[in-house]
């Protein structure tokens, strides 16, 4: 048996682990399009050195005048705390025995698990980079005593798409997120703003929010808590020089229009110097960008741009507002539905501490399952997405987008 282990945990590194790393740091959008970093990752955290004031010892004198006083730029040491995400596989020990006689026995029990973990891994680290640090997917509305879990009314259609039948989750306060309920199975999801879940019946209230099961503030920071106009990001507080442009209608849909667009891009301009090179939006706000270019006789392109993705080509319509030489608008699934950011994709990097590999500290890939005749191999990667500069960022909201 030792041999066929030892065997099996070289298959799993040699002929698997290649092409989960390929699938999960190219198929995980953006990840995939900014700089990868290993460099400044220091401990459990990466640190970076952020201007966050300007240097005031500037001015202009009469002959003679005293010079201004020397000034100084403003920094703040950002410390940036990595999430941890993992995928488990796990293989019976007649499959693993399998390895010394059939090999083929063997490959087809693990293409099915390795494809598997590797396809759900990526959608829950595409979700992650869209959302809050707190990991919430959806806020639940009042239930009284019962299985079938009332959502707020203003859930929007990609958070139901997060929530599946079979999936594992907690239900609670952002600060306790296993308050009302801990690692209950979603049965059914019922309309577009209900769940039916396992285990006896709960009641929540508008506090109260889904997460998955024992991720509750552990996932990445996604662009909810990094392109905001308000709160803390990591140590460094809500400054008007640190602050992402927003533009909100006070919760009202709005048409998409190609003035947002502009002044969202302009505003950047003016607070940060940098220049929005990416939109990333829904599918549905995507569709009505394309329609506006049309209706203006600028014909859709589409371009490629880092790691492969395809966008719609926007440079037409900021060249000559904003000064942008190229910017493309792609659309995500995990996205929000009403809203586009707008990205200075150079002042985001995704930080690690290492790519994705399997957990083997001990020697071994596959480990044994305490009471089982059966094994576990587990993918994991420390890493964590955060930008440099807030102020290079633009959140267009509320927009119309069915």
């Amino acid at each position: 048996m030792s041999t066929t282990r030892t065997t099996a945990d070289a298959a799993l590194k040699e002929d698997y682990l290649p092409g989960a790393r390929e699938t999960l740091n190219s198929h995980t959008f953006l990840l995939s399009i900014v700089e990868q970093n290993t460099e400044d990752v220091e401990g459990r955290r990466a640190v970076l050195a952020i201007n966050t004031g300007r240097n005031e010892g500037v001015g202009a004198r009469a002959e003679g005048g005293t010079l201004p006083t020397a000034g100084s730029q403003g920094w703040s040491e950002e410390r940036v705390p990595l999430a941890y995400n993992y995928g488990s596989i796990k293989l019976s020990g007649p499959v693993i025995k399998s390895m010394g006689s059939d090999r083929g026995s063997f490959v087809r029990a693990v293409d099915s698990e390795m494809r598997g973990v590797v396809r759900d891994l990526k959608n829950d680290v595409n979700r992650q980079t869209y959302q809050k640090a707190d990991s919430t997917i959806a806020e639940c509305d009042t239930t009284t005593a019962a299985t079938q879990v009332e959502l707020a009314t203003s859930t929007l259609p990609f958070q139901m798409r997060h929530l599946r039948v079979g999936m594992s989750i907690d239900i609670g306060t952002v600060a306790n997120p296993t308050s009302v309920a801990s690692n209950r199975t979603i049965e059914a999801v019922t309309g577009t703003d209900s769940i039916e879940i396992s285990g006896a019946a709960v009641t929540t209230a508008a506090a109260d929010f889904i997460t998955r099961t024992g991720s509750g503030g552990n996932e990445i920071t996604g662009l909810k808590d990094q392109v905001a106009a308000t709160g803390t990001l990591w140590n460094i507080a809500a400054t008007g020089t640190w602050l992402s442009t927003v533009l909100t209608n006070s919760g009202t849909p709005r048409a998409t229009s190609e003035d947002l667009f502009i002044q969202g891009a302009q505003d950047v301009n003016i607070a940060s110097g940098e220049e929005i090179d990416l939109w990333v939006t829904s599918a549905g706000v995507h569709r009505k960008t394309a329609a506006l270019l049309t209706s203006d006789k600028r014909f859709p392109v589409t371009n490629v741009m880092r790691g492969g993705y395809s966008g719609l080509d926007m440079s037409a319509m900021m060249q000559g507002n904003t000064g942008a030489q190229e910017t493309m608008m792609t659309w995500d699934k995990d996205c929000d539905d009403d809203l586009a950011y707008g990205l200075t994709t150079a002042r985001f990097q995704c930080y690690k501490m290492s790519d994705w590999e399997f957990m083997d500290e001990d020697g071994a890939v596959l480990n044994r399952v305490s009471g089982e005749d059966a094994y576990e191999a587990t993918l994991f990667c420390y890493h964590e997405l955060a930008t440099d500069g807030r102020n290079a960022h633009c959140l267009i909201d509320d927009l119309i987008y069915s």
